[in-house]
């Protein structure tokens, strides 16, 4: 069972291609791995959730 989260919100989403040095892809997938996601896609939506939830956390003055 994936530990992707589920689309409970009905958000909206939009695909995205990106260029990345392989060693950003090599750990993209040991984190894939590490936290039992099935696409690198996920692992990036993940990194980014924790980047964007600091900022809110944080607002700058």
């Amino acid at each position: 069972m994936s530990q992707e989260p589920e689309n409970s919100q009905n958000e909206a989403y939009s695909e995205v291609t990106i260029r990345l040095p392989e060693r950003i892809v090599r750990r993209f997938d040991e984190l894939k791995e590490q936290w039992g996601l099935e696409r690198r896609g996920a692992v990036l939506e993940r990194l980014l959730d924790e980047i964007f939830q600091e900022d809110k956390d944080n607002p700058k003055s």
